[in-house]
């Protein structure tokens, strides 16, 4: 650019040198305006791409110090970023597992959050009801205990993130963040506006019919999950939050696992009262989640009509004779349903 300004300025000194008319200086003063024009375009469009390089220098530092920040608060880093949240239970393309390393390379639960109520604490987690500041809206943050393990949140915060991620119809809280640091995991999700239906069937305010057409649109759900290749392994009255649209969500996915993998069985956590006999021998089995779907009943309608009784007694009975899909138990469930009408 800069040769052909300066070409192009040699060429109007030559032409007004030899030239005698009027012409030869209009052209001598056009071509002397080209050049001043490109030398004025290369001057500005070598200040912009300084300030650029400067710019994009600044930005790859701040990112850089971040992630050493945030790598020198993680105890356990593995070696591949597919593998952030618990290789075992997510995969993730490359693309994918490196946008969510990034997202989630800050801390969250510090300034733009602030806790407002202690929810539930247990041996591993304690789960606190916070507000964000900057979204200015309610969230949940689910922690780890000082010593305790966070294999399980971390698998809960990828499960969470996959849920979302593969737009599976499968009522959840949404994944917003998850950090480790000094030894602790944090998880933040959304805040489902509601109550369990073990609490709102202890107060008496759900009858037998509604609870029935709510599992069985879980079931039906629980069903894209199994066929996707995941089962939950934790079902329980308290698991399950129905919000004020109406809609039964499934919360604590921490148990959560793939059903084509082996496990050892010491390592897979759930609720004994609601587990199959086979969860509790290390077996990760889509029924599983339809058998707890069978003790959930049981626990809140001691007394079923004779058809749901029925559905009951096959959910949670040998193994051979239970339901094979989420989607058959949903239609036994409906069908029970309008028997007992």
């Amino acid at each position: 650019m800069k040769r052909i300004a300066f070409t192009l300025l040699a060429l109007a000194l030559i032409v007004l040198l030899l030239g005698k008319s009027a012409s030869r200086l209009a052209e001598s003063i056009t071509l002397c305006s080209i050049g001043l024009a490109l030398t004025l375009g290369e001057i500005v469009r070598a200040a912009i791409s300084r300030r650029v390089s400067r710019g994009i220098g600044v930005v790859a530092r701040t990112r850089a110090v971040r992630q050493l920040q945030s790598a020198s608060c993680l105890k356990r880093r593995t070696g591949r970023r597919s593998q952030a949240f618990d290789g075992v239970t997510v995969v993730l393309s490359r693309t994918d597992a490196r946008a969510t390393a990034q997202y989630h390379s800050a801390p969250r639960f510090a300034p733009g959050h602030r806790a407002l109520a202690l929810l539930r604490r247990t041996v591993l987690h304690e789960v606190l009801l916070a507000h964000d500041a900057y979204a200015n809206r309610r969230v949940i943050i689910k922690r780890t205990l000082p010593g305790a393990p966070v294999h399980d949140l971390r698998r809960e915060a990828g499960m969470l993130f996959w849920l979302e991620w593969a737009r599976m119809p499968v009522p959840a809280p949404q994944y917003i963040a998850y950090e480790e640091c000094d030894g602790r995991g944090t998880l933040t999700m959304s805040y489902i506006d509601g109550q369990t239906i073990e609490e709102l069937a202890g107060a008496g305010r759900l009858t037998v019919s509604t609870l029935v057409h709510l599992l069985a649109k879980t079931c039906m759900a629980l069903d894209a999950l199994h066929r996707a290749g995941y089962v939950h392994q934790d079902i329980k009255p308290a698991n399950l939050i129905l919000d004020r649209n109406g809609t039964l969500a499934v919360i604590d996915w921490g148990s959560a696992r793939r059903h084509d993998l082996p496990y050892d069985p010491r390592t897979i956590t759930c609720t004994p009262d609601f587990a199959s006999p086979e969860q509790l021998r290390g077996m990760v089995l889509p029924g599983n989640d339809l058998y707890a779907v069978g003790k959930t009943l049981a626990a809140l309608v001691p007394a079923p009509p004779p058809a749901l009784a029925r559905v009951i007694a096959r959910a949670t009975g040998p193994f051979a004779h239970r339901y094979a899909t989420g989607a058959e138990l949903a239609q036994a469930l409906l069908a029970a349903a309008h028997n007992d009408a």
